[in-house]
């Protein structure tokens, strides 16, 4: 896990200033077109961190929305993950980190 440098980015002139600095860059869950689905710590306009799944572009500097978690929230979600029957769940076939095309079947939860 790397941290980042602090980045600051203004939605534009007719709205206020949005600051955010990502705390720290855990990873990238996937890649398409030029953005990238990645799971970081972020704070906003200075409020508390939380860890964060975001597009975001090559350099972040544009972003999509995306969902925050509290440490809470994220390890009632890491419960509820680790009790899945993920054999009874129709996944959609996608690509892996490294590129190869994983089913439902091959994900071994």
């Amino acid at each position: 896990m790397e941290q980042t440098e602090r980045t600051e980015f203004t939605e534009n002139r007719e709205r206020p200033e949005v600051v955010f600095h990502i705390v720290e860059h855990i990873g990238v869950l996937s890649e398409s077109k030029g953005w990238r689905k990645e799971l970081n710590v972020v704070t906003w306009n200075g409020g508390p961190a939380k860890l964060e799944i975001r597009d975001w572009d090559e350099y972040h500097e544009h972003m999509r929305k995306g969902i925050s978690f509290t440490k809470g929230e994220l390890k009632e979600l890491r419960d509820i993950l680790n009790d899945m029957d993920f054999s009874k769940v129709e996944l959609p076939e996608s690509k892996s980190r490294m590129g190869k095309v994983e089913t439902s079947e091959q994900i071994p939860f």
